[in-house]
């Protein structure tokens, strides 16, 4: 696992020590409410929504055609996404 977590445009750029990379941005509302989206090579894989001060990870079809990233890789970046935004909310208060 181990991925660095570092602010990106509009969302957060995710890599891994093993050189993968993924974008993760702010996604519009959905019926679950807002959150994130995780894309990777380009194709949104997983959503990451935010209740409370917890994180919840739904996985997409899509995947399902990348092993590499695992879901346990996505509830890691779904952690440290939820640390740094709880962070940012923090220092404004």
């Amino acid at each position: 696992m181990r991925w660095k977590i570092k602010e990106f445009r509009d969302g957060f750029w995710a890599r891994k020590t093993t050189g993968l990379s993924a974008y993760i941005r702010r996604a519009c509302i959905w019926p679950e409410g807002p959150g994130y989206d995780v894309s990777y090579k380009g194709l949104t894989i997983a959503r990451i929504l935010f209740e409370n001060k917890g994180a919840t990870v739904k996985t997409l079809k899509m995947c399902k055609s990348f092993p590499e990233i695992s879901n346990l890789d996505l509830v890691e970046i779904a952690l440290r996404v939820n640390k740094l935004r709880s962070a940012a909310s923090a220092s404004l208060n």
